[in-house]
């Protein structure tokens, strides 16, 4: 019990998840170098080496870097030398015996007369001649080894309910080898193979059909996810027309918005169960079509609910709305409001102040930027019969997956914006700072306004804030740089950012609070401090406050920092996509869908949450499994 308790920080409840915590990759140990001669020829090659101990290493200090060098020789008298840096007490205590055989694996490098071995690493006896499994680490918590060790000692009584598992999630599947792409293989010579491997073919084959059981899993899970089937029938609501709603607004709607409006004002008349998400960019007009959904439902007698991420956002829509339907009496609900039971109000506009009241039953239920709700905080407004539209301009993964594969979504997408807009989004280093800083100058001196949002209020971390950009810009743009973050006073926010619409200021430096329901006449530059930091939703949405009338603007993704693959990938996204249905998408295919499972005690670290350990699923494994589930029905 204390190894499975070790392996918690993977996100381990059972211990029939233990095998299911995937190998990366495998080290082939089965080939071993026992000539240096050899070595010499594959020179810049990954090897694995055996050699005899010539002396006890050496611990030497050289340009304040610890140096452990160890020197081995073959049977024939070749000598081969291997430096150690950082940590290397274990290391030497584990090279004890002179005249001994050793095996190291590493990278030859021949000069001259002269062998080494480069990124050397020890290698235990014991796996001499296997192929070994490697796994992920979890830092601060396990190594490589540690893990590998816990789960070679936990698989003998693991592996059987492993086994169990996977076969309750596979039974409906017809013509499953097949589907798995298997021909011999049973579940058990699959976990086996994983952790166990016995051949660098079985190894892949193993992974992959393991990969495929984890794409079964999620669609099984899509399928049976959403009981609330599109074609429920609930109770009809008649309301206004929708050319007497239309009326009302003070400016023309687009053929897009009026399409969408009377698609689902329609099956609110037929009563027909609406499960749906509006997706549009900024701009495309969200507000508008599910504010005229939500006075249909109002004004045939039903009741309605709006919920925002903000206080700000929440005021702008109601302020908004009861402007257009103010005789439906749209009601403000938010942390200030006193009144706990507002059953007998039927159009409520809110924060998630709504999830704290008294509501009572809802025939519609609208969630804008669902992003910035949980799952479970998302669904709590809603009865068995409540009508539900998420709006968003990115949808999350987990939502993407359901409207790409699932079979429950109605999809409404706005993608005419009313007004004109060319925005350009690069990537740009530490190098190009003042470059990036002349730019942002010479926007000012055009009278247009700067954007910079970074990813803490504070210097509390190692990375830049608000408060310290704020004083390295305004020695540059002096009395024309204002900040807001969530530590400030609100009369101080509110006050910089009236100066920064009056035009009083003209740079705005901020946290993610603008993210959402802000928006700056003439803002034609944002740049993005330690874009890394950031979700690709997030940095589109910030994207979203530029040029909100028309025009041409410019995001910057500044990484003043190295930073890692994943994050460039994730990056280089949103330089190549602007429209967020898209984007999502294809953050979906890099990230995976996310945690299909509500509820589920399946969850786990990582980036993809299903019934594998820290381990993505693959949207091209889905995709090809439904065709192959296609073909045979």
């Amino acid at each position: 019990m204390m190894e499975l308790k070790s392996l918690e920080c993977f996100g381990i409840k059972h211990a029939w998840q233990v095998p299911l915590i995937c190998p990366v990759e495998i080290e082939d140990y089965t080939n071993i170098v026992t000539e240096f001669s050899k070595a010499y020829q594959l020179s810049g090659h990954k090897i694995v080496i055996a050699g005899k101990l010539v002396s006890a290493p050496s611990f030497n200090w050289v340009r304040g870097k610890g140096v452990l060098t160890i020197e081995l020789f073959d049977d024939l008298g070749y000598l081969l030398s291997i430096k150690l840096f950082g940590d290397t007490k274990l290391i030497e205590e584990s090279l004890a015996e002179v005249g001994s055989t050793y095996y190291f694996k590493g990278v030859s490098f021949a000069n001259g007369a002269y062998l080494n071995l480069r990124a050397a690493k020890l290698i235990s006896s014991a796996d001499i001649g296997k192929y070994v499994p490697i796994y992920k680490s979890k830092r601060g918590y396990l190594s490589k080894e540690q893990v590998r060790e816990v789960i070679r000692k936990q698989l003998p009584c693991t592996l059987n309910q492993a086994e169990k598992h996977l076969r309750e999630v596979i039974k409906w599947v017809p013509n499953i080898r097949q589907v798995l792409k298997t021909k011999k293989m049973t579940l058990k010579d699959v976990l086996t193979e994983l952790h166990n491997p016995s051949s660098v073919e079985l190894w892949e084959e193993a992974r992959g059909v393991i990969k495929r059981i984890a794409a079964l899993y999620c669609i099984r899970e899509m399928n049976a996810l959403n009981p609330r089937e599109p074609n429920k029938l609930v109770n009809s609501l008649h309301g206004l027309p929708i050319n007497v709603l239309k009326e009302k607004i003070p400016f023309e709607l687009t053929t897009e918005q009026t399409q969408i409006v009377e698609s689902i004002t329609n099956k609110f008349k037929e009563g027909t169960k609406v499960d749906g998400a509006l997706i549009g960019d900024v701009g495309t007009g969200k507000t508008v079509v599910y504010g005229i959904c939500a006075a249909s439902v109002v004004s045939a007698g039903g009741r309605a609910a709006i919920m925002l991420p903000s206080q700000t956002l929440a005021e702008q829509i109601h302020e908004e709305l009861n402007s257009y339907f103010g005789s439906l009496k749209p009601a403000l609900v938010t942390l200030e409001t006193e009144q706990t039971n507002l059953e007998e109000t039927n159009f409520l506009i809110g924060t998630s102040a709504l999830l704290h009241r008294r509501v009572g039953v809802l025939d519609l239920v609208v969630v804008d930027e669902q992003h910035r709700f949980g799952l479970e905080q998302r669904e709590l407004l809603l009865s068995e019969n409540t009508h539900f539209l998420e709006a968003t301009a990115t949808p999350i993964p987990r939502t993407q997956a359901l409207i790409s594969y699932g079979n429950s979504k109605h999809i409404f997408r706005l993608t005419k914006c009313h007004a004109k807009k060319e925005i350009t989004t690069k990537l740009r280093l530490k190098s190009e700072s003042h470059a990036l800083m002349k730019e942002c100058l010479n926007q000012v001196e055009l009278g247009n306004k700067v954007l910079v949002v970074c990813p803490t209020k504070d210097n509390s971390e190692n990375f830049a804030s608000v408060e310290e950009v704020f004083t390295k810009w305004n020695k540059f743009a002096r009395n024309k740089v204002r900040y807001i973050h969530s530590g400030c006073s609100p009369d101080h926010n509110r006050k910089s950012i009236a100066d920064i619409k009056s035009g009083k200021a003209s740079i705005l430096i901020s946290t993610t609070m603008v993210e959402i329901g802000l928006t700056i006449p003439r803002l034609t530059k944002t740049i993005i401090y330690h874009a890394e930091r950031f979700g690709t939703i997030t940095c589109h949405q910030i994207r979203g406050r530029l040029v909100r009338h028309g025009g041409k603007g410019q995001l910057d993704l500044y990484c003043p920092t190295e930073i890692g693959e994943k994050s460039l990938q994730r990056l280089l996204l949103l330089t190549k996509f602007d429209d967020g249905y898209e984007l999502a998408e294809q953050d979906m295919i890099l990230r995976g869908f996310g945690d299909i499972v509500k509820a589920s005690d399946l969850s786990q670290s990582g980036s993809t949450k299903s019934i594998l350990i820290d381990e993505k699923v693959e949207v091209s494994d889905v995709e090809e499994i439904l065709s192959t589930l296609e073909n045979t029905n």
